[in-house]
């Protein structure tokens, strides 16, 4: 180990970081999701920052809210090569053994989900030159004017809509990477893993630049969509429910604190459980039983 990186462990600091605008209901079910947070981040001695109070909406979202809370505190509160961990509110830590981190050399960090998308739900970041330019660049005011109006083509709806104004943040680095809006084919199997497949002329990094800074973390560490608990509609990067690090509890999905922290048993009896189990199976094909029936019948 070089001289650098040893002194670059001794001084780096680690930071965890949760956005969460949430009232009511929604926010008491978010405090058991933080007092998860925090005691992943006692483990490996980890800063815990959550903003939760007084969270206004940008742009009139709070998708935007997390970008602009980063960009202050690479800017302004955390020292050079300092990491921050950011998390969806909606997030479980399911795997307390695996430390979260990056590569030595890598400037930014994020998994490409279950669903198939380039999430950024979690996402790990250096604090240097690259990483605050990149999140400069995830939040400028000319580059959101510009997208907020573009419509895009999706594959797999075969229509045209603002991504912006959808997966807002996420969007914005899709953009900068040059990523297509949606592939039916796992981008772990495409190309440079779907960068540059879909480039404009406000798309910033190509695919050297990429490789040089981003560290791709593997689908377990973004959970969104799991056979038997989701619908299943964008299942492409399958992963077991005792292999999940993260479960993200993405697309308004409801929250379920089966997944904080679980042990193998835990999980597994109600993972396998055959009532929940036959419950899941008969909301989600009922419709559909029903639709064939009375088709059948003249209905």
């Amino acid at each position: 180990m070089k001289l650098k990186h040893v002194i670059y462990l001794i001084t780096m600091n680690k930071f965890m970081l949760v956005v969460a605008g949430y009232e009511g209901e929604k926010k008491k079910k978010f405090n058991s999701f933080s007092k998860n947070n925090q005691k992943y981040c006692d483990k490996y001695n980890i800063e815990y920052i959550e903003h939760s109070r007084n969270v206004k909406p940008i742009r009139g979202k709070f998708n935007w809210v997390k970008p602009f809370f980063v960009n202050d505190l690479l800017n302004n509160k955390l020292k050079e090569n300092d990491i921050l961990i950011c998390l969806d509110a909606d997030l479980a830590i399911c795997n307390f053994d695996q430390e979260f981190d990056l590569d030595y050399g890598k400037s930014f960090g994020y998994a490409i989900d279950s669903a198939n998308t380039h999430n950024t739900g979690f996402y790990i970041i250096r604090n240097n030159s690259w990483s605050r330019k990149m999140i400069s660049l995830t939040i400028d005011e000319e580059r959101y004017k510009y997208y907020i109006n573009k419509k895009t083509y999706h594959e797999r709806f075969k229509n045209h809509s603002v991504f912006w104004d959808d997966l807002v943040d996420q969007a914005s680095w899709y953009s900068l990477a040059g990523i297509k809006r949606h592939s039916d084919i796992s981008f772990w199997e495409l190309k440079n893993y779907g960068w540059n497949s879909d480039c404009d002329e406000k798309t910033i990094y190509d695919v050297k630049d990429l490789e040089e800074n981003v560290q791709l973390f593997d689908s377990r560490y973004n959970v969104t969509e799991i056979s038997l608990e989701t619908d299943g509609t964008f299942n492409i990067n399958k992963v077991a429910y005792y292999k999940v690090i993260n479960r993200h509890f993405a697309g308004n999905q409801k929250w379920n604190t089966v997944w904080l922290n679980p042990s193998f048993l835990k999980i597994s009896l109600y993972y396998l459980n055959p009532f929940r189990v036959i419950k899941f199976l008969y909301i989600k094909y009922r419709p559909k039983f029903i639709g064939k029936f009375n088709k059948i019948i003249g209905k």
